[in-house]
């Protein structure tokens, strides 16, 4: 029985393709029909092999962590992009 850190790159055709974290290189392919929570891309997951089936727990507040930090990387960009427009 282990468990890792995985964030959900996309999901494509009716699997869910995760990236191992932190490194984002190594991914493991699930079928949406095994995956009982509603999961979406950038959700930060830990997935806990049991035997044959998996365990999806979904870590709401290091997504929330995540998604911020992008959100405040974008608006630095579009800042940057506008100054350099104007």
């Amino acid at each position: 029985m282990s468990s890792t850190k995985y964030t959900l790159d996309r999901i494509e055709d009716g699997y869910a393709i995760f990236l191992k974290y932190p490194d984002e290189v190594e991914q493991v392919i699930l079928s949406l029909a095994a995956i009982d929570k509603q999961i979406q891309a950038g959700d930060r997951v830990l997935i806990e092999e049991i035997g044959d089936t998996y365990h999806i727990e979904v870590l709401n507040e290091e997504t929330a962590q995540k998604k911020a930090e992008i959100h405040s990387l974008m608006e630095r960009l579009r800042r940057k992009n506008n100054h350099l427009d104007g």
